[in-house]
């Protein structure tokens, strides 16, 4: 998929400028996670992430994978 999806970059870059990309601008992507997991799966992971003393529990990492704020 890489250079197929480099090529539509490309496009959609010369699309938006009105004028193609120079060939020496460097274009890469990055795949991310698909998933979309629930609350109760986020808060779930954080805990068990806490329980096995990877993350402190009052971290900011924690609170903001279980959905909640300092405040």
């Amino acid at each position: 998929f890489g250079g197929a999806w480099a090529d539509v970059m490309r496009l959609a870059l010369w699309v938006r400028d009105g004028e193609p990309p120079e060939r020496s601008r460097r274009i890469e992507w990055v795949w991310r996670d698909p998933a979309t997991p629930t609350v109760a799966q986020q808060t779930d992971a954080a805990v068990k992430l806490v329980q096995a003393g990877i993350l402190p529990a009052e971290g900011e990492v924690v609170l903001e994978m279980a959905g909640l704020s300092e405040d």
